[in-house]
């Protein structure tokens, strides 16, 4: 029987004899009411014999316990007993120790005085000794320089350091350090010309000697200023033979490769001196040792005779290719940085911030005063460039052409300046590059504003043409220069495109010039980012932040095409493809217009006869019968340009008119828009007209109703106006009034006073 789920918190029991009664029927198998009590009876037997067993134990603790009381309450007594006694004595040691403290307190005191002197004596003592010993080594000392003994004046200068330290309490103390640095000077003195010499011939262990000796009068920062002196000294001879050299064998030696050349000497040099250095400053901290090359590095470039900046100005002048010579001299700049950064990671050279940031100035500093020359040179070169393209062609068929060859060229040009901008100023020079960007673009524009005139004019002279004789001449040059509109339509919308593109790759190269001038320098490759001044630094950020503002913004705004760089450029050509395509307009329209010039009130033959003939007994007009097979046969002159227009053609035109983003063939948006205006030029023609008599206005209504007719067969239909018009024509003159409602009052006013109806109200 398991008793234990008798003790838990939630113990019940009838739970626990269905559990034990279950288990027991499966155990026996059987499902009867004699099993039943046959369990209920063995249950009631054992927890009997449980419950007599648990008296039986609880009896015999309670016998232990009341037993073993006496016993405890006596221990518990004596405990209490000996904690008092404890107490007393730790109360009469307490008396003990403070009466110890205040009868030998003055004696400790008095112990710790008699100490302090005694050290002080003994000090004195030893200063007294020193004393008398100053004078006979400063005499031994003078003999040892008589003797330019520099070993023997090292030993006595170094025990005239320890003999100064123990004097420091005697009178005269700062008489006696001057003495000291003195004779320091003297030695130093003394031992520099054969110092210099070690280091010119690379002498390891006479230089070591020094070092000890250097080392020994604490004027180790001295030795390192006469180790870089003696470096730079022998790089500045390199470099003057390095300039000789470009002047004497400028053949075999051009002159664009002088800073290479003595770059890389620098850098020869400066794997030597690292090992040469470790070797022998070896004993003092190695971050000193290996640092001093880069010292020499840092220090020798500013101050080299004649300066970078001015032997590059001097061969610019005399150069025609200044950019590709300062793209040389930066790429120099580079390799030479690269190489360096290299040579530290490999060498696992950690230099200090400040010779970091010295460093990367010796090496750039004087290459910024280029890059703000750069954007000048840029522009002199792309306007030189540019210039060539301005040129005037004799046919608009060969304007259209140079058109495409011309903005093909100039984004090789600007692509090749990008280029460039990189590889002399790291992108420094962006910000003011599209600056200069923008005047170019602005030059470029003006070819296609002349060719946008040459097409103009010779719409005017075709025009002149079509009233003279030569009709069918004007007609065939009109389809011409309608092919020419949309040569120049797809050339702007490619302009815009590349444009587009290119405003793109100067957005990415702007956020990663932002990245490289805000990431910290501390603990990265050295590169000429660290180099800006915090002006141009600024004003850079500034300037980048500015035109991503103008970017979101132009995001924002969902119809501006611009992505916040060129704004004006893009404005001048959305106004020159809304001008080219009035050209087209204009181009189809010429012959309606020509034709409606023709257009007059008809004469009246029988007005005094009085009689009205009826409206099946007229015929259109000679000029409206010609403009409505002109219009006929307008589908098969634009269906070969615009039935599957170009790309850039279809977005040309939907950028001219929003109605060629429909779902419909742009020929038949284009003839769509030619009849909306031609409606409108003929309602303008019709409203010169001053006297309508009846018969005129029949003939009027006859001829709307043929131009009807035909735009039906196009597709299309008149105008609003015009169908009021032809209402208003043809209404009887007594229901003029009821039939005009609706109509526009400016038309039904205007009719009424051509037909000459007298007005009821």
């Amino acid at each position: 029987m398991d008793i234990s789920a008798l003790s838990e918190p939630t113990f019940s029991a009838s739970d626990w004899i269905n559990a034990n009664y279950k288990k027991y029927r499966d155990e026996n198998g059987k499902n009867d009411s004699a099993s039943a009590t046959s369990f209920i009876q063995s249950y009631v037997a054992k927890l009997q014999l449980y419950v007599q067993q648990v008296n039986y134990a609880v009896e015999e603790s309670s016998q232990q316990v009341v037993a073993n009381m006496p016993r405890i309450a006596k221990e518990a007594a004596t405990l209490q007993c000996d904690v008092a006694m404890l107490q007393q004595k730790m109360s009469a040691m307490r008396q003990e120790v403070a009466a110890v403290q205040e009868e030998t307190g003055d004696c400790m005191a008095t112990l710790e005085r008699l100490n302090t002197l005694q050290t002080k004596l003994q000090a004195a003592k030893e200063s007294l000794q020193e004393s008398d010993g100053w004078g006979n080594l400063l005499a031994e000392l003078e003999d040892c320089f008589e003797r330019n003994d520099l070993k023997g004046v090292c030993e006595k200068l170094t025990a005239l350091q320890k003999s100064l330290q123990a004097q420091e309490q005697l009178p005269g103390h700062a008489e006696r350090q001057t003495q000291v640095e003195d004779f320091k000077n003297r030695l130093e003195a003394m031992a520099s010309p054969s110092l210099v010499q070690c280091f010119a011939e690379s002498n390891l262990e006479q230089s070591q000697r020094h070092v000890e000796i250097f080392s020994s009068i604490q004027r180790l920062p001295q030795l390192h200023q006469y180790y870089r002196a003696v470096q730079k000294n022998v790089l500045q001879q390199q470099w003057k033979q390095t300039l000789e050299l470009q002047v004497t064998d400028s053949q075999q030696t051009p002159h664009q490769h002088f800073l290479t050349l003595f770059y890389d000497q620098l850098l020869d040099h400066c794997q030597r001196q690292l090992k040469w250095c470790v070797q022998l400053f070896g004993d003092e901290s190695s971050e000193v040792a290996q640092s001093q090359p880069f010292l020499v590095i840092a220090e020798l470039l500013p101050a080299l005779q004649p300066t970078r900046d001015a032997h590059i100005l001097q061969l610019l002048k005399t150069s025609n290719e200044r950019l590709e010579l300062l793209g040389q001299y930066a790429q120099a700049n580079q390799s030479f940085v690269l190489h360096l950064n290299s040579m530290l990671e490999q060498s696992h050279i950690v230099l200090s911030s400040d010779l970091h940031r010295q460093l990367g100035e010796a090496i750039f500093e004087y290459f910024h005063k280029f890059i703000n020359q750069y954007p000048r040179l840029e522009e002199t070169q792309l306007s030189t460039q540019v210039d060539r393209l301005l040129s005037n062609q004799a046919t608009p068929s060969d304007a259209v052409h140079h058109l495409e060859d011309s903005t093909r060229k100039l984004y090789e040009w600007l692509q090749q300046a990008c280029a460039r901008c990189a590889s002399i100023t790291n992108d420094l020079a962006l910000c003011k590059l599209i600056t200069v960007l923008n005047g170019i673009f602005k030059r470029q524009l003006e070819n296609f504003n002349r060719t946008q005139r040459q097409l103009s004019l010779n719409l005017g002279s075709s025009s002149s043409n079509s009233n003279s004789a030569g009709t069918g001449a004007a007609r065939s040059e009109n389809w011409s220069l309608l092919q020419y509109t949309m040569s120049q339509l797809q050339c702007l919308a490619d302009f815009q495109l590349q444009l587009h593109q290119f405003e793109q790759t100067l957005h990415t190269r702007m956020v990663t010039l932002s990245n490289r001038l805000q990431k910290p320098s501390t603990g990265h490759a050295i590169n000429i980012y660290q180099t800006c001044d915090r002006p141009t630094h600024t004003q850079l950020l500034a300037s980048i932040a500015d035109y991503q503002t103008k970017r979101a913004e132009a995001s924002a705004a969902t119809s501006a095409d611009s992505l916040g760089i060129f704004p004006q450029i893009y404005a001048t050509l959305k106004t020159y493809l809304a001008e080219t395509h009035d050209i087209t307009l204009n181009i189809l329209l010429q012959p309606i217009e020509v034709h409606l010039a023709h257009i007059r009130p008809p004469v009246e033959a029988h007005t005094s006869a009085g009689i009205n003939m009826p409206a099946f007994s007229f015929a259109p007009q000679e000029s409206i019968t010609q403009i409505g097979q002109y219009l006929l046969t307008l589908p098969q002159h634009l269906e070969p340009l615009l039935l599957s227009p170009s790309a850039l053609l279809k977005q040309a035109l939907e950028l001219c008119n929003i109605k060629y983003t429909q779902a419909i063939p742009c020929a038949d948006v284009l003839l769509s828009l030619v009849v909306e205006q031609c409606c409108v030029l003929y309602q303008a023609q019709i409203m010169q007209i001053k006297s309508l008599p009846a018969s005129c206005a029949t003939q009027l209504s006859v001829d709307i109703e043929y131009l009807s007719n035909v735009l039906e067969e196009l597709g299309l239909t008149i105008n609003l106006q015009l169908s009021q018009i032809l209402i208003l024509l043809k209404a009887a003159p007594e229901q003029y009034l009821s039939l005009s409602t609706g109509c526009e009052p400016r038309l039904v006013t205007a009719i009424r006073q051509m037909r000459n109806i007298i007005s009821t109200q």
